[in-house]
């Protein structure tokens, strides 16, 4: 998937590592919210990945989950919102804190985390088949460094 990209005095804007990691992100992101979509899951968008990404199968207050993924506790408790009327989780009181609630996947959110599940392979696959073994290998080594750099 290709998209177009902002332009700066009438001519692409120049890319950058940053630039072209997230735009490898979305491309590879789309697949994921198409395959929901064909699974009967439309109204899951990419935001909501923010979510499925950062919960603890046990449940995770909002303001963790918000601090995992780098964004507001505000916009982290709408997406949660949007989740719950959906039945994708649920909030339910922290014993560990009585002024918290968790956020606990429900079936159909773990339904979500099963597709996610099938999807990787594929996708690592295809990674292999675009770039060869060795260079796939090779940049998940080097993801994982800047990643726990």
């Amino acid at each position: 998937m290709s998209r177009e990209l902002p332009r700066v005095e009438g001519r692409s804007r120049p890319l950058n590592t940053v630039v072209l990691l997230r735009e490898a992100y979305i491309g590879l992101n789309h697949r994921m919210i198409e395959r929901l979509a064909e699974r009967g899951h439309e109204v899951v968008r990419p935001a909501h990945g923010a979510v499925f990404q950062y919960v603890d199968d046990t449940g995770t207050p909002v303001a963790r989950l918000a601090e995992r993924a780098q964004m507001t506790k505000q916009a982290m408790a709408e997406l949660v919102a949007h989740l719950e009327r959906h039945g994708y989780v649920t909030r339910t009181p922290d014993p560990a804190d009585r002024r918290a609630k968790l956020v606990i996947p429900t079936s159909k959110g773990r339904e979500v985390f099963e597709i996610a599940r099938e999807l990787v392979p594929e996708i690592e696959q295809e990674i292999d088949r675009l770039l060869g073994a060795r260079r796939a290998a090779a940049l998940r080594a080097d993801l994982e460094t800047l990643r726990a750099h």
